[in-house]
């Protein structure tokens, strides 16, 4: 499975990193996407990524999925064009979309979860339309999957590797990082 993460300055570091690091290790492509095609980004935490491909050059067809990290970046993405067209094309093709604490709000604040069950950050429920919160560290909801904050990045990875790789995958994963 390969998945996009949209990156941009003020990312929230381990929900990024975290979650990148834990998925890769599971087998997961995941590419880092640069929303204002910069060379480099930093994180919340001053963590700058280095290794960006240019959200211009982004094919939707190229991946199964869809990450968007957490953080102050969260807030500037969803008011971007760009993010928004990238967002819906994702949506459309009903590829995998994964969220964790603000990051959810992008798709809230698009009626793209709509009816659907989601956790995200407290306090950012007036951005997510009709969804229906669930108070867990981790929910997934047919294509979606989304995380409290970056204190559940565990919870919102386990909940990926068991939906999109089966529950032996996860834990096998688990006994493997020894959990």
């Amino acid at each position: 499975m390969r998945f996009a993460c949209l990156l941009a300055d003020g990312f929230e570091d381990i929900e990024a990193l975290g979650t990148t690091a834990l998925l890769r290790r599971a087998g997961f492509e995941i590419d880092f996407i640069s929303v204002y095609n910069e060379k480099t980004v930093k994180g919340s935490y001053n963590t700058v990524v280095t290794d960006l491909k240019k959200i211009k050059n982004l094919v939707v067809d190229n991946y199964d999925g869809l990450f968007l990290p957490g953080g102050k970046a969260a807030y500037l993405l969803r008011e971007n064009e760009t993010v928004k067209k990238v967002v819906k094309d994702f949506y459309n093709q009903k590829k995998w979309m994964l969220a964790i604490c603000a990051a959810p709000t992008i798709l809230g604040m698009m009626n793209l979860m709509d009816g659907v069950k989601y956790i995200s950050y407290p306090g950012t429920e007036k951005q997510m339309g009709k969804a229906i919160r669930i108070e867990e560290k981790a929910v997934s909801d047919g294509k979606f999957i989304t995380g409290k904050s970056a204190g559940s990045v565990y919870d919102f990875v386990f909940e990926i590797i068991r939906r999109i790789n089966g529950e032996k995958a996860l834990q096998e994963f688990k006994e493997n990082i020894k959990y």
